[in-house]
């Protein structure tokens, strides 16, 4: 009885997206949307936009969080699920078996892989001990001193943990240094031009089918998110290192992945997002990957 009971639920179409207020939920809704998909859609505030059915929800590291989520999934009887949302990625990618037991299927990396990508001091770590290219950089229990003697200047400060680049802070002085807090802040070495966007689509047995790599141009500022106008380009080497890299941490799904180069010409990373990228809808080719998987779940009744 239970196996019918989940063979029959995993036939229907509407489609949880969460964060359809960010960038990347935007354009998961705008994609599926296009193909007459219902749309659920989750945020933590208000949102006016196209869909079937909305909730607020309370922010991923709210204790509600879990059960309000699961109550919208018994509820609504999605058979897809896409989170767009950083905060939340470790928390349902946690809850990837009871999700898919209700009959919705997840497509996301395992909890060691996004607590990983979602953490730049240990994205750097990590991905410099396996000889990829990342910016230089120092924690925040570093003195100023030996972080000017590493990075010289200018150099940059992030949230160690945040999204895309906001709360970025450029450093042109020695002085600057003691004038903010180093709380929750990394420091890198300010790598200077072209800024990459790798989008990938990456198998459950790592293989990747769709890799489309965007090049950022002139920065724009679009309901208070930090994004580009961006192009998509041939850049071989882009693919090849990220490539690389997705397969140290056996990232699932799709991803987003900021490339910029030194003066030497060598990729250098700058960041993993486990999840959609804002640009994504200038690399369709990973929509249509999420969407073909998607199916395949509908007609095999494998999620994992």
């Amino acid at each position: 009885m239970k196996k019918m009971k989940k063979m029959i639920m995993i036939h229907h179409k509407n489609i949880l997206i969460t964060g359809i207020g960010g960038s990347a939920g935007r354009s998961a809704v705008t994609y599926f949307k296009s193909k007459s998909f219902p749309i659920i859609g989750t945020d933590v505030r208000e949102i006016k936009r196209p869909v079937e059915s909305f909730f607020v929800v309370p922010p991923a590291d709210d204790l509600n969080f879990t059960a309000i989520l699961m109550d919208i999934i018994r509820k609504e009887r999605p058979s897809l699920l896409i989170p767009t949302v950083t905060e939340e990625l470790p928390v349902i990618s946690s809850m990837k078996r009871e999700i898919e037991w209700e009959g919705c299927n997840v497509l996301i990396s395992s909890p060691t892989a996004i607590d990983i990508a979602n953490d730049r001091l240990k994205t750097l770590m990590i991905m410099a001990g396996h000889g990829i290219a990342v910016p230089k950089y120092c924690d925040e229990v570093t003195p100023a001193d030996m972080i000017v003697d590493k990075l010289g200047f200018p150099l940059r400060s992030r949230p160690r943990f945040s999204r895309g680049g906001n709360n970025e802070v450029i450093y042109r002085r020695y002085e600057d240094l003691f004038d903010r807090s180093k709380e929750g802040l990394i420091f890198q070495e300010d790598i200077t031009g072209t800024v990459y966007n790798l989008n990938m689509f990456i198998d459950k047995g790592g293989a990747i089918l769709s890799a489309v790599v965007l090049e950022k141009t002139v920065m724009k500022n679009a309901g208070g998110d930090n994004s580009f106008i961006v192009e998509r380009v041939e850049r071989p080497e882009i693919v090849k290192a990220g490539t690389k890299a997705a397969g140290i941490l056996n990232l699932e799904g799709p991803i987003d992945m900021d490339i910029g180069f030194r003066d030497n010409f060598t990729p250098v990373l700058l960041d993993i997002n486990a999840r959609l990228g804002s640009n994504v809808l200038f690399a369709w080719e990973i929509l249509d990957c999420l969407h073909d998987a998607w199916k395949r779940s509908l007609l095999t009744g494998s999620y994992r």
